[in-house]
């Protein structure tokens, strides 16, 4: 009796290998660096892809996530009250009042709030991205805490 042939196009189940301390800084300063751009998806892909593969990679890209999920809220609390300042305008303009509409302090406030939660965002990010970059690991300070 013969043994079967080896099928060549099987891989056979490896895992990946850890990375190094440079490979480790380089990944957590791109996913840090990205993140000002690209918002929550750079964090979520480096983590999908290296949190098995060193710790220091994989604490950048939690805290990095848990980061850009908070700004995400706060940016969706702002676009709620600028959003709320047009259904305003439309229910002053039913009543037939002629003064200024009541919205257009919510339309500020939520408009600036987006604005200074990009602006803050950004200066922390390229804060971590620092951080990382000297092997220095990194918290945000204002973070909620949604992936541990």
């Amino acid at each position: 009796m013969t043994d079967a042939p080896d099928n060549p196009y099987a891989h056979p189940a490896t895992s990946a290998l850890p990375l190094g301390p440079a490979e480790e800084k380089q990944y957590s300063l791109l996913t840090h660096l990205l993140s000002i751009f690209f918002g929550f998806v750079p964090a979520l892909v480096f983590f999908v892809l290296f949190k098995d593969r060193g710790p220091f990679v994989r604490a950048h890209t939690v805290t990095e996530w848990n980061f850009q999920l908070t700004v995400l809220i706060v940016q969706g609390i702002g676009m709620v009250l600028a959003s709320a300042s047009f259904f305003s305008v439309f229910a002053s303009a039913a009543d037939g009042s002629t003064s200024a509409p009541p919205g257009i302090g919510l339309f500020l406030i939520g408009y600036f709030l987006m604005l200074i939660v990009r602006v803050v965002a950004a200066i922390y990010g390229i804060n971590a991205s620092v951080k990382a970059n000297r092997g220095q690991y990194y918290r945000y300070p204002l973070a909620i805490r949604f992936v541990k």
